[in-house]
This record gives C-alpha cells, sequence and structure tokens, in this order.
C-alpha cells in the first residue's frame, strides 16, 4: 500500500522509501481509496519502456508444497486457522461444515464457502455473483464478498472464527439441514490475483518485522552490524527489506497453497472470470480516482500511467524474475516500494503467474471463462457455472429473473469508450507474452484476445 495521508514529520522520514511497511498507512489507503497520493516516483511519466523479450515463465517456478509442511506454515503464519485443523466435514452437506467438539457430543455447527467466485477485479465477478443468486439451492451468507483471505488478520475482516460465522449463521445452517445441496459461496474478486497486497492474510509478517527493523533502525541503539548505515538519516533501510522477507511466507505459500491446505482433500470449486488485461487495466485506471488525478483523464494520462508502471516492472523484472516481481513487487527494495502504488493494477494483469498456482493445487475443481464470452451470453454461461458447481440448472423462471438482473459490468463506468488500437498497441504489446503461457495453461487460444476487426466487443465495450 503507498504512503497516503499527511503524518507526523518523524513517521515519514522513518517511512520514505518503504512506503507498504506501516499498518496505520494501509489502513488509510484503504479507508481512501481516492486519496491523491503524496510521494514521488523515480520514473518519469511518459517513460514507456517495453518490456524485455524475456519469457513470461523465466524465474523460478512454483513448487507444490508437501501438506505437512503446509500445515507447519500455515501454524506460523495463521495461528487462528491453524487451530481448526485439520477439519472433518459432515459428508451428508455439499457445503463443507463440521462440529468442532463433535466427540464431546456438542458445538455449533460451522461452515466454509463451498465455491468461490474469485476474480478478477474489474472483470464481471459481480455480475455472474448477482446473476447466480437466482439459483434456488444458493445460501445466503453474512457478507458474499467479504475478502477475507486477502484482508490483514488485524484488520475488521478479523480471524478465522469470524470467517466462517459468515457461512454459519443460524438460518444458513437450519437450511443446509433441510436441504443438504444448498451451496454457501464466497464472491470475493481480489482472491484470484493475489499480489503483494492482496495477501496480507499471510504478508502481515513482513509488515511486522519490517517494522521492528526500521524502528531499531531508527532507535537510540541502532543494530550493531547496521550501526553506520543507521546512523545516516538517508539511508533507505536495505537491511531491513531481506529481515522482512525472511520473515514471511515462502515464495511458493500462496493463497491457493493456504485454501489447499485447509480444505485438505475437499477442495473448493472456484470459478474465475479474465477480461482482456489491456481493457482492464483501462478500466482499473478510471474506477479508481487516484490515477487520472495523478496522470491526467483521458488516453493521454492513461499512457503516461501505463508507460510509469510498465517501466518500473521491467527495470524489476530485469533484476527479479517476472514470478518474484508479480508477487512480491513492493517487498523487493526501495526501488519498488517508492512506485506509486507498488504498480498493482499492472500486475493484476499478469493473469498466467497466478493462474498457474490456482492449477497446482486446485486444478479439478478450477473453471476459467473469458468475460467477453459472460458478457455476450450471460445465460449460456451461468449454465456452464452451474455445471461446474454440480447444482440442477435454473428453472426457465429462475433463468429469466438471472436475464433481467441490472448489469454490473465495471465497464459502464467508461462513457467514452475505449482508445483507438492504435492507442492501446503498447499496452496490448506488454501483455501479449503473459497471454501467450495464459493461453497455453489453458489449452486455449481465445485467451490470446486477438482481435481480427478494430471495432470488436470487447467485454462490454466497443473499440472505436
Amino acid at each position: 500500500m503507498p504512503l497516503a495521508a499527511p503524518l507526523s514529520p518523524p513517521l515519514v522520514v522513518c517511512l520514505v522509501g518503504s512506503t507498504i511497511l506501516a499498518t496505520a498507512l494501509l489502513a488509510m489507503a484503504r479507508a481512501h481509496p481516492n486519496l491523491p497520493l503524496a510521494h514521488s516516483s523515480p520514473w518519469e511519466p511518459h517513460d514507456l519502456a517495453l518490456r524485455p523479450a524475456a519469457s513470461p515463465s523465466a524465474g523460478a517456478r512454483a513448487r507444490r508444497i508437501p501438506l505437512a509442511l503446509r500445515a507447519a506454515i500455515t501454524r506460523k503464519a495463521a495461528p487462528d486457522i491453524a487451530a481448526y485443523l485439520p477439519l472433518r466435514f459432515d459428508p451428508r452437506l455439499s457445503t463443507p461444515c463440521w462440529t468442532p467438539n463433535a466427540s464431546a457430543g456438542g458445538g455449533e455447527k460451522l461452515c466454509l464457502p463451498a465455491f468461490y467466485l474469485a476474480g478478477g477485479m474489474q472483470c464481471g465477478v459481480a455480475d455472474l455473483a448477482a446473476r447466480l443468486a437466482h439459483h434456488p439451492l444458493l445460501g445466503k451468507p453474512r457478507d458474499a464478498a467479504p475478502h477475507w483471505w486477502t484482508n490483514h488478520p488485524r484488520s475488521r475482516a478479523g480471524d478465522f472464527a469470524r470467517y466462517v460465522r459468515l457461512f454459519s449463521s443460524r438460518e444458513a445452517t437450519l437450511r443446509l439441514e433441510r436441504e443438504p445441496r444448498t451451496l454457501m459461496g464466497d464472491a470475493s474478486p481480489a482472491s484470484f490475483t493475489f499480489i503483494m497486497a492482496e495477501q496480507l492474510r499471510l504478508h502481515y509478517q513482513y509488515l511486522d518485522a519490517f517494522t521492528r527493523c526500521r524502528d531499531a533502525c531508527r532507535g537510540r541503539v541502532p543494530p550493531r552490524e547496521h550501526c553506520e548505515a543507521c546512523a545516516n538519516r538517508s539511508y533507505a533501510l536495505l537491511h531491513c527489506y531481506a529481515e522482512a522477507e525472511e520473515a514471511t511466507t515462502p515464495l511458493d505459500f500462496n493463497l491457493p497453497a493456504l485454501l489447499s491446505t485447509v480444505y485438505a482433500a475437499r477442495a473448493p470449486r472456484v470459478v474465475v472470470l479474465l477480461r482482456d488485461p489491456a481493457v482492464r487495466l483501462w478500466i482499473a485506471f478510471h474506477v479508481y480516482g487516484q490515477y487520472p488525478a495523478r496522470y491526467g483523464k483521458g488516453v493521454a494520462g492513461f499512457l503516461g500511467y501505463f508507460g510509469n508502471q510498465s517501466a518500473a516492472f521491467g527495470v524489476c523484472e530485469r533484476q527479479f524474475g517476472v514470478r518474484r516481481c508479480v508477487l512480491r513487487f513492493e517487498a523487493l527494495g526501495p526501488a519498488q516500494a517508492d512506485v506509486y502504488y507498488h504498480a498493482d493494477q499492472l500486475l493484476k494483469g499478469i493473469y498466467s503467474v497466478f493462474l498457474s498456482e490456482w492449477q497446482r493445487y486446485l486444478r479439478r475443481t478450477l473453471l476459467v471463462m473469458r468475460t467477453e464470452d459472460y458478457l455476450n451470453n450471460p445465460l449460456r454461461a451461468l449454465r456452464r457455472v452451474t455445471r461446474h458447481l454440480e447444482l440442477p440448472q435454473l428453472t426457465a423462471e429462475g433463468m429469466r429473473a438471472a436475464e433481467r438482473e441490472r448489469s454490473r459490468d465495471e465497464a459502464l463506468v467508461l462513457h467514452d469508450g475505449m482508445p483507438s488500437p492504435e492507442e492501446m498497441r503498447g499496452v496490448r504489446k506488454f501483455y501479449e507474452p503473459f497471454n501467450v503461457e495464459l493461453a497455453r495453461l489453458l489449452g486455449d487460444r481465445a485467451f490470446l484476445w486477438r482481435y481480427e476487426s478494430s471495432a470488436s466487443r470487447v467485454g462490454g465495450v466497443h473499440t472505436t
């Protein structure tokens, strides 16, 4: 999270160059998402740098961590979750529920979601969730999109006990007993693209370790081995980045690994909608007001923003590789931490890095669709999702109700349509190698998003 608001001078001095590294700033940035940020970036706004011709799968690949080791990592990183493991689900119910202390003959029934509409952001998940909600076998959680798995454990999202209560109300559990086929779901669209800022459920350890290191360095008695560096007030706390990364979970342990550990043999169903990443970036630029506020509105502002972010990513990639830059961008050093909003929206369109990890742990229960196909024929896509969830198809009346739902497509924020193909050429060129890798992983060339006509319909938006 970026440095966001006026703070007392001593705190600002301590945090320059390490902008994600205070929980208070994180909370402030989330509470005021449209606030223009007050720190500078080393990248010029129009520094439009095309990526080097490296393979998008270059660098260390994710490895599948054995369950016993994943359980150990979970005990350290998420003790509130680990206290419940292993979970012994009730085989009668389609939703994964269990009763703590069942052997003692007591305890209330607790439930987790049977499925996740996991993303991506600005890809139509809210629209799909609204139409799918007309299915009579879908339960109604207290919060259908809590973003619990991506939030800091000390945030308002709370601990694991609070999360399971969202799906375990008295009304919900009674309904599950009456109709065991009922499914509870979580429709949090930030889950799929688990960049650093969207994995604070795990990476709070990084924040805590960096804060301790920073405070020690800026204190009256700095660590002996870094005493000389810490005495220099312009020192960028370089050693703190290494210490903090050592304290957090391994690079191979991300949200898919955590979910797989929690659910064990009963993997949840995961549904993902993905939009052409160039279009998604254009939409995100308009959804979050801080970007046009900083770079300017319209195509010129967008291209300046893209040039700034892609140049910073190129520098990071050459030093650290694609995967580390996508998953740990702002944790890699002050150059990355100083980038405006840590290139978060650019990273969220590099789908192939995230997909490879979802496939590693949840391949058999994963469904990935294109947003463009969904929006062109929502009911056909709805039938596909229903089959994936192993639910009976909606009745004709249910389908009509789903069809009547108002559109919740995030592209509705675009009042002036899309930039021209020529204006988007650099953005598409940036994402092209990642789309090639994505299409390879899915065995589907449609995920190349190559359009024969400049008037192609692009996920609810017409190019001009």
